[in-house]
């Protein structure tokens, strides 16, 4: 990134904001303090809210195989107030329906009656009273002494009516009720009534899907409006409000076209790199075909620090084989594998990438479904034949006590490589006097290592491997204790370096034990697919045709099932290992801002 400052005259800014927007390649850098708003910024967010509301309504009502076409005289913003109407007088019918509802169910006891019949009695001088009472509460003497009449039993609750003379004064124990003015065949009617009008509304809804191209017109309009907004409030006034002062961030790739729009519209302006100190330069990530489809996975973390590494090209190696270690079949791996070839064509551009990287890691598991032995639930190593070059592959299977060792020993080389990786990026940055202490932990481990490897393995003499581990723990112990902060007190040193010690044979030991859920996930996976297997061979029964169709349906149920399981196990848990262990012994430094330039409109896609 280059860092830039433009002093435009003032009445010449709107002009030149337009032409930058035109760019699309300057990422406008916050004033200090933070974000500002005001009440036209937030007017317009909210606007725009509703219009991504709206947007989400009409897509409800788009009928996929039969969309109906696009109207471009519509107007975006009118048809934002239509869409809002229409859903505020559907809530108010679903109000009314839900009261409406609520009164029926009420009502319901009492049959269908006529009030019209209960005041002419009431003009005779009978008052009619509506109760409701449990069963074992009722007295059957109510219908003597006050004509209580049963209407209907209802989950051991009755409903009765009492016809007395007009004034009479009395109390039951009961429930005395207040009936609604309408009777239970009115209510229905009036809920017809309000479905039909609900539906209606639907209509319109599904009317206005022809203008979805002019609501995302306008919500592009405004959605360029908070942005220039933002761009505003976050220019300095300089000169007495004559010059306005901009700061952003360019690309370098896209610097030399900027540079000519800003030398052809006249426009002063400075570049230089950003310093160290400056903590808002964005992220642009650059990395190869093949590293970056797994940005998709680091962007779940968080991204890195403008000034520090991008971790996505070491751990994407890493990933790809945990996930295919987790999920090792050669049929899961098919599967994958497929599915990623084929929808790589038919998704949109955004998901592209992750297709790609569904190929990846079919691929893999795929082939570590072959070094595992693992078919679909038919485990290679249990088959018995007479070939002789197939008995003698059958040895170099990875059975269960030799995956367990594997998924140590695939630790071990991630926190090891982690601790290079943290080693080389430190010196890039900070110089090779803050790594010091770094290399003095790898040359104990991976010196003290490979001489104790090559003496068991008779490679080299007991006195030579003796005479090396000395030095070795020797230099080592001088980096670790008394260079590991060049300049400091040596007391100090040597303390933190007890305390660095002390952290790293704990940490890095439940760093180690953390890789065993690779060889857990392995085995289950393996042993539900081998389960699913034989279930479908016990329960398909020995009737032609018919057990073979349920072997197939039991075999297929059953394998989706774990194929499901197996994916979300398998690209959970290596995230796992890559965000907490991996990332931790490489020093990851997080915090940084994505790149977004000031630019036109164009409809962001979220993959989650």
């Amino acid at each position: 990134m280059k860092k830039y400052a433009f002093l435009v005259y003032h009445k010449e800014y709107a002009g030149f904001l337009e032409k930058l927007r035109e760019q699309g390649v300057v990422h406008v850098a916050e004033k200090q303090g933070g974000t500002i708003d005001d009440d036209e910024l937030r007017g317009n967010l909210q606007l725009l809210q509703r219009f991504k509301a709206a947007s989400e309504i009409l897509e409800r009502h788009t009928d996929g195989e039969n969309p109906l076409p696009q109207n471009p005289e519509m107007d975006g913003f009118q048809l934002l107030t239509d869409i809002e109407t229409c859903i505020q007088e559907k809530e108010q019918l679903q109000t009314r329906r839900q009261s409406v509802d609520k009164d029926m169910d009420r009502m319901a006891p009492w049959g269908d009656f006529s009030w019209e019949r209960i005041h002419q009695l009431e003009k005779a001088g009978l008052e009619l009273r509506f109760f409701a009472c449990n069963s074992s509460r009722f007295n059957p003497e109510w219908e003597s002494q006050y004509n209580a009449i049963e209407v209907d039993c209802f989950n051991s609750t009755i409903y009765f009516v009492t016809v007395t003379p007009k004034g009479t004064d009395f109390e039951l124990d009961a429930d005395l009720l207040r009936l609604g003015a309408k009777t239970e065949a009115e209510l229905q009617e009036e809920a017809k009534e309000i479905d039909a009008d609900i539906l209606a509304i639907e209509e319109r809804l599904k009317q206005a899907t022809s203008g979805y191209d002019a609501l995302k017109k306008a919500r592009a309009e405004v959605s360029e409006r908070v942005d220039l907004r933002r761009v505003q409030l976050n220019t300095k006034a300089g000169a007495e409000d004559t010059v306005m002062i901009l700061e952003g961030y360019c690309p370098e790739e896209n610097e030399e076209s900027l540079n000519k729009m800003l030398k052809k519209s006249g426009v002063y302006y400075m570049a230089e790199v950003p310093r160290k100190s400056d903590d808002a330069v964005p992220v642009k990530l650059k990395n190869n075909k093949f590293s970056s489809v797994f940005e998709f996975i680091g962007g779940l973390y968080e991204l890195p620090n403008y000034h520090k590494s991008d971790m996505t090209p070491y751990f994407a190696p890493f990933y790809m084989l945990f996930f295919g270690f987790c999920f090792a079949d050669v049929v899961y791996g098919v599967i994958l594998a497929a599915v990623g070839i084929y929808f790589r064509k038919k998704v949109r551009e955004e998901l592209e990438p992750v297709m790609r990287l569904l190929t990846y890691l079919g691929i893999t598991a795929f082939f570590m479904g072959i070094l595992t032995g693992n078919v679909g639930g038919i485990a290679l190593e249990k088959i018995e034949t007479n070939w002789p070059w197939y008995e003698h592959l059958k040895h170099y299977i990875l059975t269960a006590d030799r995956l367990f060792y594997a998924s140590l020993i695939l630790g071990a080389v991630q926190i090891i490589f982690g601790q290079f990786v943290r080693a080389i990026t430190r010196w890039k940055t900070d110089g090779f006097a803050s790594t010091i202490s770094t290399w003095g932990w790898l040359l104990l481990v991976v010196g003290g290592g490979s001489v104790f490897g090559l003496q068991k393995g008779g490679l080299l003499a007991p006195e030579i491997a003796k005479t090396v581990s000395y030095v070795i723990f020797a230099v080592a112990g001088i980096c670790i204790f008394l260079l590991n902060h060049p300049g400091h007190n040596i007391l100090a040193n040597i303390g933190e370096g007890i305390w660095d010690t002390y952290e790293k044979a704990t940490g890095w030991l439940s760093d180690l034990l953390s890789y065993i859920r690779l060889f857990a996930i392995c085995i289950a996976g393996a042993v539900l697919a081998i389960v699913f297997n034989s279930l479908a061979t016990s329960l398909s029964g020995n009737t032609p045709v018919v057990s073979q169709i349920v072997m197939i349906l039991i075999l297929a149920f059953g394998h989706f099932i774990n194929i499901f399981m197996a994916i979300l196990a398998s690209f959970v848990h290596p995230l796992r290992l890559t965000f907490v262990e991996f990332y931790k012994n490489a020093g990851f430094v997080g915090g940084g801002k994505s790149y977004k330039p000031f630019a036109r409109y164009k409809e962001e896609f979220k993959i989650l």
